[in-house]
């Protein structure tokens, strides 16, 4: 299992950030984050945890540059992630620390092969079930 911290600015129309941690199982990614204000981070949500599915992951883009580094997750639902702040359109943007880039890119990697290789067990499975019939 793989983890990797991450923030999400400006929530709340900058009133707000998230923090939190990415962690990777055999079947999912997992979202686990925190609200907090940014003037003094004294008020702070309860702990909020978001289970994405490999099954339902489109995409995970990883870029980074001279100033950021971030890991974009596309779902094909908006669904699992309505609740996760500054997800639109079923799209999750996860900034990360420029120091743990390599780990981000290691990450990113990995979940996807992983995404690619159960779409491709989901299409042999079509593909089977579709020759029986």
């Amino acid at each position: 299992m793989s983890s990797l911290p991450f923030h999400f600015p400006d929530v709340y129309e900058g009133l707000a950030e998230a923090e939190g941690l990415l962690v990777l199982t055999s079947d999912a990614i997992v979202l686990e984050y925190q609200i907090k204000d940014v003037f003094t981070g004294a008020f702070k949500s309860d702990l909020k945890k978001v289970v994405l599915p490999f099954e339902q992951i489109d995409d995970v883009e990883f870029r980074t540059n001279f100033l950021r580094t971030d890991i974009t997750i596309q779902m094909n639902s908006m669904e699992l992630v309505q609740d996760v702040p500054n997800a639109k359109q079923g799209r999750v943007r996860l900034k990360i620390s420029r120091k743990l880039r390599r780990e981000a890119a290691a990450i990113a990697h990995e979940v996807s092969i992983t995404v690619s290789d159960r779409k491709l067990e989901k299409l042999e499975r079509l593909e089977i079930e579709s020759h029986d019939e």
